[in-house]
């Protein structure tokens, strides 16, 4: 990374509807293509309203925004709209367990019922914080109905957790944790803390950082500020009505919850691309960043059904060399160097080190397994072939 020539390290990002700094890290045709791509996917109905920004060098390269909010096509999107952006809110929550391992009041080898004792119960007593982060800790979707109808009831989800016995050995596979990964690291946090989870992001990451459009909770229910999910696939219709109702958006789901916008998105993981530092403020220690983002895991996850690779509570990139027949939405340019989360069937966000690249793209509307990943590698394919390395 060329810190040298990265002004995000040291004062606020600049956005600009367009391209900002041309010299810096991609190409005019490049920025051209990118906004192509952007264009044609709203003008084909792939979604109703989306925005894409891109951070080169710590430069704000594309901010792009379009569309409308929900589907009767009234309110456009803005730089502000708030979409709910799911599984990225994952590693929101894990920045907030390093902060307190950074305190020494975390321990990544420790039991998670060492910080929560009525956890520790039902062959659940060896789990420890590293394997929840990893998705290893046995409890992948225990109970996932009852969670869906109890979604705003923290003490009742948490004390039915704490009960219950683990789907496998932990520790003995890997297997996506949707919601208890949030659940189990959100308790832990507030127990260690004193704080809920929301808060405690809030405190030491959302107002310092000035993002002021982000939270795991929504506030303002019905507000225009904050986008509607629609469905372009039968198998989420459900999905999309339930996460529209007030109930799902104000609830506190620290795997799933944060609405937030790509400009806000991208000033977040470029503090992370910065090794844990923005605009003059340091978050997080280079070294706790570096092993965030580092490799924890590669190989087969159960709830996935393929081969993937787990850093400690992000996604990390190569998709396509994993899994040559099957799409990349981190796009053709991913590896073990970029790290991020896709947001359920809908939305991506990534950064790259080897290259000193932020991509967020938020959208709002569901497609199916594989043409969501379609919508994602053709906004990220394009920024690997505009950005020069």
């Amino acid at each position: 990374m060329k810190k040298n020539s990265n002004p995000s390290l040291s004062e606020p990002s600049i956005f600009i509807n367009g391209i900002v700094d041309s010299k810096t890290g991609i190409s005019k045709d490049g920025f051209e293509y990118i906004s192509e791509v952007f264009d044609r996917q709203l003008q084909d109905g792939l979604h109703p309203g989306a925005q894409l920004v891109v951070f080169n060098n710590g430069r704000v390269i594309i901010d792009r925004f379009g569309g409308y909010t929900e589907t009767n096509f009234e309110h456009q999107v803005t730089p502000d709209t708030r979409f709910p952006v799911f599984s990225i809110t994952k590693p929101f929550t894990s920045v907030c367990v390093f902060k307190l391992v950074e305190e020494d009041l975390i321990d990544l080898d420790a039991p998670v019922g060492y910080y929560w004792p009525e956890f520790s119960c039902q062959g659940k007593e060896g789990i420890t914080i590293e394997q929840v982060l990893l998705h290893q800790a046995g409890l992948p979707k225990r109970r996932l109905v009852n969670q869906i109808i109890n979604i705003s009831d923290w003490q009742k989800l948490t004390l039915d957790l704490a009960r219950q016995k683990p789907q496998y050995i932990p520790g003995s596979k890997t297997t996506y944790h949707l919601l208890n990964f949030g659940y189990i690291l959100g308790e832990v946090i507030h127990r260690v803390s004193g704080i809920p989870i929301d808060e405690f992001l809030e405190k030491f990451f959302l107002a310092p950082l000035g993002l002021r459009n982000t939270s795991m909770r929504v506030s303002e229910f019905g507000s225009r500020s904050y986008a509607r999910l629609s469905s372009g696939t039968l198998g989420y219709q459900l999905v999309a009505r339930f996460f529209n109702t007030k109930n799902a958006r104000t609830a506190v789901i620290p795997a799933a919850s944060l609405n937030s916008t790509a400009r806000e998105l991208a000033i977040f993981f470029q503090m992370l691309l910065n090794d844990g530092k923005y605009a003059g403020i340091q978050y997080l220690e280079q070294e706790t960043v570096q092993l965030a983002t580092s490799l924890g895991y590669e190989g087969f996850d159960d709830s996935l059904g393929r081969n993937t690779r787990w850093g400690y509570g992000f996604f990390l990139g190569g998709d396509h060399i994993l899994h040559p027949e099957l799409p990349d939405g981190m796009g053709k340019g991913s590896s073990v160097d970029t790290f991020g989360y896709y947001g359920l069937h809908t939305s991506v966000a990534w950064a790259d080190k080897r290259t000193s690249t932020v991509v967020v793209f938020l959208c709002n509307r569901f497609l199916s397994s594989l043409d969501y990943k379609v919508r994602l590698q053709e906004i990220s394919d394009a920024v690997w072939d505009a950005i020069q390395v």
